[in-house]
């Protein structure tokens, strides 16, 4: 069985100490070994926000004041949510992220380590607030304010200083791509190259690209992934990507492929399901069923989290041939049974999805 460190709630404000930048449970406690569980390990890292969330019936103008029904703090960012889903669903990980040393960051720790996530591996900055997504949910859209203090200041070295935990670890997988500037960078690079070479498969979420360049700092983009097995973007985000890194082919995401041959590529589509792109083999489309929908957000999170918790079950040599080709069928019904879970539920990931919501 994989040893895994699940910290009670009452104790954690006492139990971890700050020595210089990094958040420590007692050093008695602090030891590394490899996965040795049956089921897949994966490292991942990603954007930790805490989401505060209001639902409005407007947006409030300057100098004027809007009524909210009720204003909750949840625990959020694409890539937790999405390590948080696979937790639950019984995969062993290894999640790398940073919040601030504030009440947010430390309110958001307990939370999520009351649920039995694994936190060891979350690095607690001591000079900044924490990354916070405030989300002001109306009628029929959403509007964001957001702070990128610690997504923004979390680097490649950062991974580096807890290397040890991707002992055993088969699949790699960063989620909300563009919501980490430090590891738009040559080293990070290189650190998924140095995971390749463990025999590591490597997944990308990319999310939404606010700055509008869709290539991330000095096209960062471009180089990562030739070393990526997994892309997942929604229909908006694939044409945006496939825009800026092939412009002479329009917003082709089959010209993405061609260019990235070993990539598959998963592009989901809301309520019209989902497409499966492979370079020289033909797209596989899986729709998926009518779904009761109370809150709409984190369902992509939840999806990439039901299809990796399938995927990554599947013997390597069928993962990219045209005989793989119903184990990404299974794989995207499992993701959009998750994420039909998730859509009836209030907020993004308040409660992951557990096998037994999928039956």
């Amino acid at each position: 069985m994989a040893w895994t460190m699940r910290w009670p709630v009452a104790a954690l404000a006492g139990h971890f100490l700050t020595d210089g930048e990094r958040l420590l449970p007692w050093r008695k406690n602090r030891r590394t070994v490899a996965c040795q569980s049956r089921t897949p390990c994966i490292a991942m890292t990603g954007d930790i926000f805490i989401d505060i969330v209001a639902p409005v019936k407007k947006l409030p103008q300057w100098d004027s004041d809007v009524e909210a029904e009720s204003v909750k703090m949840l625990p959020g960012g694409s890539a937790l949510n999405q390590g948080r889903h696979l937790h639950a669903l019984g995969l062993d990980v290894r999640f790398f992220g940073a919040v601030g040393n504030d009440s947010m960051g430390r309110s958001l720790l307990q939370q999520i380590a009351g649920q039995g996530f694994p936190i060891e591996t979350i690095k607690m900055f001591s000079n900044l607030p924490s990354s916070v997504c405030m989300v002001l949910t109306g009628p029929a859209d959403r509007a964001f304010v957001s702070c990128y203090s610690t997504t923004d200041a979390f680097t490649t070295r950062d991974l580096k200083e807890e290397a040890s935990y991707l002992e055993g670890c088969t699949h790699f997988h960063l989620g909300g791509y563009f919501n980490m500037k430090g590891l738009q960078s040559p080293d990070f690079t290189e650190f998924i190259e140095s995971c390749r070479a463990r025999d590591m498969t490597i997944s990308l979420n990319t999310q939404c690209d606010a700055a509008g360049h869709w290539c991330g700092e000095n096209r960062n983009l471009s180089e990562l992934l030739s070393h990526v097995d997994l892309l997942f973007v929604n229909i908006s985000e694939g044409e945006h990507i496939s825009a800026a890194l092939c412009p002479d082919t329009g917003r082709s995401i089959s010209a993405l492929c061609k260019q990235y041959p070993q990539l598959i590529i998963v592009v989901t589509q809301g309520s019209h399901g989902c497409t499966v792109y492979r370079h020289g083999l033909p797209s596989i489309y899986v729709p998926t069923k009518p779904a009761r929908v109370v809150d709409a957000t984190g369902a992509g999170d939840a999806f990439i989290a039901g299809f990796l918790s399938s995927w990554l079950m599947l013997p390597a040599q069928a993962r990219h041939s045209d005989a793989g080709r119903k184990g990404l069928e299974d794989a995207c019904l499992r993701g959009h049974l998750a994420a039909a879970v998730c859509l009836s539920r209030e907020g993004a990931c308040v409660e992951p999805v557990r096998p037994r919501d999928l039956e």
